[in-house]
């Protein structure tokens, strides 16, 4: 015989307040831990289980950066690792046999990470609404019903992976870059600061000489035509890494382009750099361009290949299709056929 809500007996009511509020406080629980989870698929406790056998024969450094990507920057567990491991592959964490082992060397352990997914219970959270949390807690309460699954998998949702608007998302990708910047550059005497900033990332340097400011331009993702300017004795640069706006202020690099002009044989500024016509450069293809003295009308130089006999082009378009040039010093007495592909 079944006991309906109208006909308990005073010790079932008191057991039935005992239960509802068991259930309250593990939920509570569960959710403060960022271990609630909801109905899903399979995947979701399939990486985690391949994410925690990998960690236990990881270094203490490697989890070490794991924890502190999850607990200071609010990251996922998932994301935390690919991060971690792009860090590690780049010697950033330590190499050799310091590092993690190679993932298809080891195999996976057959120790479950969690118990069978039939017979899993799930808890379905009611809407969370602030005014009727305190009005109703006995709607709440009700809405606590642990349900059996039977065949789906919970699927694993950290509180610290959702971000509730899009402004905290796009703070998330920010420190996510930052962080990156940071670790990539922290053997670099030149960083005064990096730091997420809203949505995008500050990073302020020291410059001691142009290389400086060429590894930042690059670092930052600034384009080969990237406008700068000075502002005082900083030299300002934006870029874009992983879709995430870097804004760059390099102190000293306004005073360190001025020396460079006043030492170049036929100095030539633009985008931010300084081009010393009467050498030659040097592109990313392994041809080396020189200056015969030839402008366009709007004074770009125009360069030709060594020891080729193809038309003039201007030094922009040769910055934009094979930049960052490097300068070099040409032979001091090279014949001008050899020089500019003459007969």
């Amino acid at each position: 015989m079944t006991t309906t809500p109208e006909h308990q007996s005073p010790a079932e009511t008191e057991l039935a307040t005992l239960l509802n509020a068991a259930a309250r406080t593990f939920v509570a629980e569960l959710e403060a831990q960022g271990r609630l989870v909801e109905v899903g698929g399979a995947s979701a406790l399939k990486r985690l289980r391949t994410q925690v056998e990998a960690r236990r024969s990881l270094p203490a450094g490697y989890r070490t950066a794991v924890d502190t990507i999850v607990d200071d920057c609010g990251y996922p567990s998932e994301v935390a690792v690919r991060i971690a491991r792009a860090l590690q592959r780049k010697g950033l964490l330590g190499d050799g046999d310091d590092g993690p082992d190679p993932q298809h060397d080891r195999a996976s352990a057959p120790t479950p990470l969690a118990p069978a997914p039939r017979g899993s219970f799930v808890v379905r959270l009611p809407a969370r609404d602030a005014t009727h949390r305190e009005s109703e807690p006995e709607q709440q309460v009700e809405a606590l019903v642990p349900q059996r699954v039977n065949g789906a998998v919970p699927q694993l949702r950290p509180a610290a992976a959702h971000a509730h608007t899009p402004e905290d998302a796009e703070h998330a990708r920010a420190v996510t870059v930052a962080a990156t910047l940071q670790l990539a550059n922290s053997w670099r005497s030149d960083v005064s600061e990096i730091e997420a900033d809203g949505g995008r990332v500050t990073v302020a340097i020291k410059a001691t000489n142009l290389s400086d400011w060429d590894h930042w331009l690059s670092e930052i993702g600034a384009p080969p035509n990237v406008p700068t300017r000075p502002a005082g004795h900083a030299q300002i640069a934006a870029g874009t890494v992983e879709g995430v706006d870097v804004h760059l202020t390099a102190h000293g690099v306004p005073e360190l382009l001025g020396q460079a002009c006043d030492e170049a044989r036929e100095a030539f500024y633009m985008w931010g750099r300084v081009y010393d016509l009467g050498r030659g450069v040097l592109d990313q293809h392994g041809r080396v361009w020189v200056y015969l003295g030839q402008r366009q009308d709007d004074g770009m130089p125009l360069l030709i290949e060594r020891g080729s006999s193809g038309p003039a082009c201007p030094l922009g378009s040769i910055v934009m299709a094979s930049g960052p040039l490097t300068a070099i010093d040409l032979p001091a007495h090279a014949p001008a056929e050899a020089i500019g592909g003459g007969a």
